[in-house]
This record gives C-alpha cells, structure tokens and sequence, in this order.
C-alpha cells in the first residue's frame, strides 16, 4: 500500500521549530459507483446496472467479488427478490476494454468473482435483470438494489446502491 510522511515546520520571529515527523498509509484504494440505466420500472421490464470500480492506486486489485442482492427485501417473515439476473448478459470492461466473462452464480442473490481492477484505472460490470412478480407495482414504489464489493486486499468491503422507482403509467396490453 502507498505511504505518505509529513512534517511542519513553524517560524515565528526568526525562530524555526520543526514538528514531529507522521508516517501514514493509504489503506483502501478502491471506489465504486452503481447505476441503473433507467429510473423507473414496470412489472417484467428489463433494468440494466452498471457498476463502477476506480483504482487510484500503483498495483492492480485482484480476486474482486460483487454480491448483488437483487433488490431483496422483507416481507413478513420472508424475503422477496424482485429482480431476475438475466443469464449470460454480464460484461466486464477492464480500462475499456472487453474481458473474458467472469464468474457468474445468480439465484437469491447474484454473485460476479474473477474481476481483476488494473492499477490506476477502473474496471466496469454491466449487466441486465428483470423485474419480476415481487416487484412492488404501486406508484412511488421502489426497488433498492444494492450491492458489496470484496476481494483481495479490500479491507472494508464497499457497499453501493441504486434506487429505482415505479412507473407513473399504465401498463396495458391489448389482446384482440
């Protein structure tokens, strides 16, 4: 990891004292952003997410594992999911470019492994779900998918977020 040193240094009427010297570290290096290609959501619409991990530090970050829990909330006793993964629809971008598709495991939850973060660069996840039956379908309801990034020298794994609302339309199927 990086490390820093500071010093200060005070002059006052031609007297001059310097502090202590500071040694610190820079621990995490990793930031990361979620986003939903569109804002709202009617029962059986597809949602793409896309997920954003910047590096800003001197080595690569390798084994990266994104747990998505599909918008997962409680109800009741239980949980509902109502958001489908999509199989096959995961694309991981590594400084713009097309990587061979990591390690995918969807069902409750979605998890991607395999993701390696290069050295002062991003790496990028998109990849497509459906909302389903458990999809709240009142106005103003939301879906809150969130997701948890872990990995090899990650020490604080980073949860990011992205809220969805419930279409302010009709959605209508006409049969003849």
């Amino acid at each position: 990891m990086a490390t820093f040193t500071n010093q200060a240094t005070l002059t006052y009427n031609d007297i001059t004292t310097n502090s202590n010297i500071v040694t610190g570290e820079i621990i995490e290096v990793l930031s990361a952003a979620k986003t939903a290609v569109t804002d709202s959501y009617s029962v059986g619409d597809s949602v793409t997410y896309v997920i954003s991990i910047v590096n800003t530090g001197a080595v690569p970050v390798n084994s990266v594992s994104i747990t998505d829990d599909l918008g997962a909330y409680d109800f009741g006793t239980g949980t509902l999911t109502p958001l489908t993964y999509v199989d096959g629809s995961v694309r991981y971008f590594a400084d713009g470019v097309l990587q061979a598709a990591p390690t995918v495991s969807a069902g409750e939850t979605l998890v991607i492994t395999g993701i390696t973060v290069p050295a002062n660069s991003n790496a990028v996840i998109v990849y497509e779900t459906l909302t389903n039956e458990f999809a709240p379908p009142a106005v103003g309801s939301t879906i809150t998918n969130t997701a948890v990034i872990t990995g090899t020298g990650i020490t604080t794994p980073i949860t990011v977020e992205e809220t969805i609302t419930a279409a302010d339309s009709a959605d209508l199927t006409i049969t003849k």
